[in-house]
C-alpha cells in the first residue's frame, strides 16, 4: 500500500493543488440576477463594490490591483443580486444586455469639466447604452437612467447607481418573462375582483381610539433609524 501511495504521490499532490485552487474560486449562481461591473484600470470598481457589498476587495492607488474575479451580494427590493467585477472591458459580451454608464471620482473632476475628447468618449458609450434602452421598448430620446456620476469617496450617487442597475435588470427580467409562452398559463390562474359600490356612502376603516393612541405612543418612543431599504426608497 505504501509503495502504491509513493508511486502516485506526484499525482495526488497535483490534485491537492487543484482542490485548493477551486476552493478559492467564488460561488456564482448562474440563475440569480447578476450585475457585471467592468471598466478601465484604476477607475474605482473595487471601491464601488466595497461601498455597496461586503466583498472586501483590496484597493490601492496603482493600477491592476484586482487580478481575479470578485463576487459580492446585495439586496434590492428584498431580492438578492450578485455582482462580478472584471478589470478588462468586455464590450462584445454585453450585447443585448441592459447597460448604464457611470463616471466615478467626480470629487476630483466633475463631468462638465472634462475635455472635449473625453466627453466624446462618454457620449459614444452613452449611445451604446441607449441601444439597450430602445431594444427593451424604451424611448430613444429618454436618456434618464443611462448616464450617472458618483464618488465613492464622498458616497455621492453610489446608492443611485446601485438602484438604477438593479431596476434596469429587474425590468428586463420581467419583460422577458412576459414575452414567454409560459406567462399565459400563469395568468389564467389569477383573477382580480374589484367590488362595485352600491350606494354613495363612505365606509372608512374603523380603528378603536385606544389602538391609535398606543400606536402613536410607540412611534414617539421608537428611534428613527435609517436602514438600507429606506435609502433605496
Amino acid at each position: 500500500m505504501c509503495t502504491v501511495v509513493k508511486r502516485v504521490g506526484p499525482s495526488l499532490a497535483y490534485l491537492e493543488q487543484i482542490r485548493q485552487h477551486m476552493a478559492r474560486l467564488p460561488s456564482i449562481d448562474p440563475n440569480t440576477r447578476t450585475i457585471l461591473i467592468c471598466g478601465y484600470p484604476n477607475v474605482g470598481k473595487s471601491s464601488f463594490i466595497n461601498k455597496i457589498t461586503r466583498a472586501d476587495v483590496d484597493v490601492q492607488p496603482y493600477a491592476f490591483t484586482t487580478k481575479s474575479l470578485f463576487v459580492g451580494h446585495i439586496d434590492y427590493k428584498y431580492r438578492r443580486y450578485q455582482q462580478a467585477a472584471l478589470f478588462h472591458s468586455i464590450k462584445f459580451l454585453l450585447m443585448n444586455k441592459p447597460l448604464i454608464i457611470v463616471c466615478n471620482k467626480t470629487d476630483l473632476q466633475p463631468l462638465d469639466g472634462i475635455s472635449e475628447e473625453d466627453m466624446k468618449l462618454v457620449i459614444e458609450m452613452k449611445s451604446e447604452a441607449m441601444k439597450t434602452v430602445t431594444g427593451q421598448g424604451g424611448n430613444h430620446s429618454d436618456d434618464a437612467g443611462v448616464l450617472f456620476t458618483m464618488s465613492t469617496l464622498t458616497e455621492e450617487g453610489v446608492i443611485a447607481v446601485k438602484n438604477a442597475a438593479c431596476e434596469r435588470l429587474l425590468n428586463q427580467r420581467v419583460e422577458l418573462k412576459m414575452k414567454s409562452t409560459k406567462i399565459n398559463d400563469c395568468l389564467n390562474w389569477f383573477h382580480v375582483a374589484m367590488p362595485k359600490p352600491h350606494d354613495q356612502k363612505e365606509r372608512p376603516s374603523c380603528i378603536p381610539q385606544a389602538v391609535l393612541e398606543t400606536k402613536a405612543k410607540k412611534e414617539m418612543e421608537k428611534e428613527n433609524k435609517k436602514l438600507e431599504r429606506d435609502l433605496e426608497d
